[in-house]
This record gives structure tokens, C-alpha cells and sequence, in this order.
């Protein structure tokens, strides 16, 4: 699992993209996107700016409504094209990009700077010159006492170097050894990671060879590394459990409830009253993006696992999707299978998925749905 931060700081917006597969592509077309606001409003400040003035803050107003209207299209673009990005070449799905090392993200710890000394006081940098002329050498007291006086100075200047030396080297002492347990404990901590990435790779590779051997264990992990590398509308539950035996593939897998999915078509700026107003979905236009994206979401889930299934393993998919939600009759939570299909490889292979209408074609697989998917209703058998 991937998490990559995208965030622009003129426009003061942030996004957390986490997933598999493509999220490298979806930050950079974030980015794109809000970098192409950002030039839209910088232009729209050069032509109207002269100073703070209402004409101006109208304009960047009416402008940020357009962007909120731009940004709720293509979430409700998303509901429609789930089965157009699964039936495009997945870039997902490699057992290799797992088993690649990564290195250790602690970085060492530091060491400490090497001891460095003052030098030590010498007794001669302290003793005075000898005499100048016959007048200092005959005053004999004089230099005796000057004598002393250098003495007793340099005895305190050693002193208190000797002090220092010994202050300082038992700081630097203290920090060596805490330096060398941190560094054992980093190295053992390096070890223990590069130990569990290396038996995680073994495990992969053994996986993997399983898995051309169609094992049980491997196909369904395979199935899931599809399914967590398959792209999906933002808000979209990313939960399912899977279970292969006899070479069908039963996959139960979460759906969204109706209030999971985007509610607003646009946004518009009234001036009069200086406010956004968001223009929300119709209820038959909800439903319908709701049932759209419900049956796109299901064949693209059976599409993934039959066009990955490289080592011909899968010869049938089972489907049922499940939704939690609050039922409208009572007002309590509950959960249902709201649809579920069965489908062989060879017949779904017939099928131009890129071409088809996605209701019509799950009805033409003999798929159970809900008279309303809307409300929730389970469906039966």
C-alpha cells in the first residue's frame, strides 16, 4: 500500500492518495489539475486587480464556483467510467514490485564529533622574560615574587584545564556509549527488517511459483493484489473476501451505499447574497448513478480476475455484492447481498466490455438485482 501527500499552497488544498498501482499517476494528475487552477486565478487577479475591490472578489468567487463544479463532475464522471478504466491495460497485479528490497527508513544514529583538547598550559608560558638590564637583574625580590605570582597562575590555569579535560572526557564518554547501544540497536533493528523483508520475498516467490501451479492459496492471493491495485471512485469501500475451490472464484464484495457516492452536480456564487449554492442531485438522477456505478463495479471486478488470471486457474466468477446501510423502512442499520452474478472465463470473454451497456449486460449473465438498489432491498437466492 501506497500513501502519497499532494497538497498546492496557494489554493490551500490537500489530498491524502493511498492505494496500489496507479497512485504515482493520480497525484500527478492532481497536481496538474490544481496547478491549472492556481494559473486560472493568478490571470484572473492580473486582469481585474488594481487594488481590494468587490469586482474583484466577485470574479475570484464566481471562479472558485466553477472549480467546485468542475470537481463535482468528475466525481460524477467517475461513477460512469469504473468499466472503461478496468478494461484499459492495468499496470497492477506484479508479483515482482512487491518482493523488490526497500531500504531501512531509520537513519543511523550519529556519532559523536571527535575529543578535542585545549592544549595543555605550560609552565614557560607563564614565567617571566629574563632580566632586560643590570637595574632588573639586582632586584632580586622583585623577580621572586613575580616568580611566584607566575607560579600560583599557572598551577590555577592547570587546574582548571585538567578540570575541563576530565569534564570533557567523561561527557564524551557518556556519549560514546550511549552512541554505541543506540548503534546496536539500530543494526539489530536493520537486521531484524532486512530479515522479514527477505523471508517476505521468499514467501513471495514461493507464492508465486504456487501460483503458476494454480494452488489455491496463491490464485486467491493473486485475486487480491488485483483487486488492491484496481482503481475505483474516491469514497468507494475497499473491503471483499474470496474464496476459490474447484476452479470458481466466489468473491463477496463491498459495495457503496447511496449516501457513499458524490450528491452534488454544481455550485453556483449569487452575488446578491455573497454565497455559494450547491445544486444538488435529483433523486432519480442519485439513483440512477447509483445503479450505473453498482453494475460497472461488478463486471469490472469480474473482468480483473479473469483477464489477470495468467495461469488460467479461474475457469468461473461468483460476484455478490454487499452493502451496509440504514434501512428506510425503519431507520436501523442493516446489511444485504444487493447483487450477485455468476459467469464462466469462456462466455465473459465473448463480451466487448468496452462497448456494452452495463445493466444490460449483467441481466444478459442472468445476474440477481434488487428492484431497487436504491433502497436497499436484498436480494434473494
Amino acid at each position: 500500500m501506497r500513501t502519497i501527500d499532494v497538497s498546492h499552497d496557494g489554493l490551500g488544498k490537500f489530498r491524502r492518495i493511498v492505494g496500489y498501482g496507479i497512485v504515482e499517476q493520480k497525484a500527478a494528475v492532481q497536481k496538474q489539475l490544481w496547478e491549472k487552477q492556481w494559473q486560472r486565478r493568478q490571470a484572473l487577479e492580473r486582469h481585474h486587480f488594481v487594488g481590494p475591490n468587490a469586482t474583484t472578489l466577485q470574479a475570484l468567487k464566481r471562479l472558485q464556483a466553477d472549480e467546485q463544479s468542475e470537481d463535482a463532475g468528475r466525481e460524477l464522471l467517475s461513477l460512469t467510467t469504473i468499466l472503461l478504466n478496468a478494461v484499459r491495460p492495468q499496470p497492477v497485479a506484479e508479483w515482482k514490485p512487491l518482493s523488490e528490497r526497500a531500504e531501512f527508513p531509520d537513519p543511523p544514529p550519529a556519532e559523536p564529533k571527535p575529543l578535542q583538547l585545549m592544549r595543555e598550559p605550560r609552565k614557560a608560558d607563564f614565567m617571566p622574560g629574563p632580566p632586560r638590564n643590570l637595574v632588573a637583574l639586582l632586584q632580586v625580590g622583585r623577580r621572586r615574587r613575580q616568580r611566584d605570582a607566575a607560579l600560583a597562575a599557572f598551577k590555577a590555569a592547570h587546574d582548571e584545564w585538567d578540570y575541563a579535560v576530565r569534564w570533557k572526557t567523561q561527557e564524551h564518554d557518556t556519549a560514546a556509549k550511549k552512541y554505541r547501544a543506540a548503534l546496536a540497536d539500530w543494526d539489530a533493528r536493520k537486521s531484524a527488517f532486512n530479515a522479514a523483508q527477505a523471508a517476505a520475498a521468499a514467501r513471495l516467490e514461493a507464492l508465486q511459483q504456487r501460483y503458476a501451479q494454480k494452488d489455491p492459496d496463491a490464485v486467491v492471493a493473486n485475486a487480491n493484489l488485483v483487486l488492491l491495485a484496481a482503481d475505483r471512485p474516491d469514497g468507494f469501500p475497499k473491503h471483499w473476501q474470496i474464496d476459490f475451490t474447484g476452479g470458481v472464484m466466489t468473491v463477496d464484495y463491498e459495495l457503496p451505499s447511496t449516501d457513499q457516492l458524490p450528491s452534488v452536480k454544481k455550485v453556483k456564487y449569487a452575488a446578491a447574497r455573497d454565497a455559494f449554492e450547491a445544486v444538488a442531485l435529483a433523486e432519480r438522477e442519485r439513483d440512477q448513478l447509483y445503479a450505473e456505478a453498482l453494475y460497472q463495479s461488478a463486471l469490472a471486478v469480474v473482468h480483473l480476475l479473469f483477464a489477470s488470471d495468467a495461469a488460467e486457474a479461474i475457469k468461473a466468477v461468483s460476484f455478490n455484492g454487499w452493502v451496509n446501510f440504514i434501512d428506510k423502512a425503519n431507520g436501523r442499520p442493516a446489511r444485504a447481498c444487493v447483487m450477485s452474478v455468476q459467469t464462466t472465463k469462456e462466455d465473459f470473454r465473448r463480451i466487448d466490455l468496452a462497448s456494452v451497456d452495463p445493466q444490460a449486460c449483467f441481466k444478459t449473465l442472468n445476474g440477481a438485482v434488487s428492484a431497487k438498489l436504491a433502497a436497499m432491498t436484498a436480494t434473494r437466492g
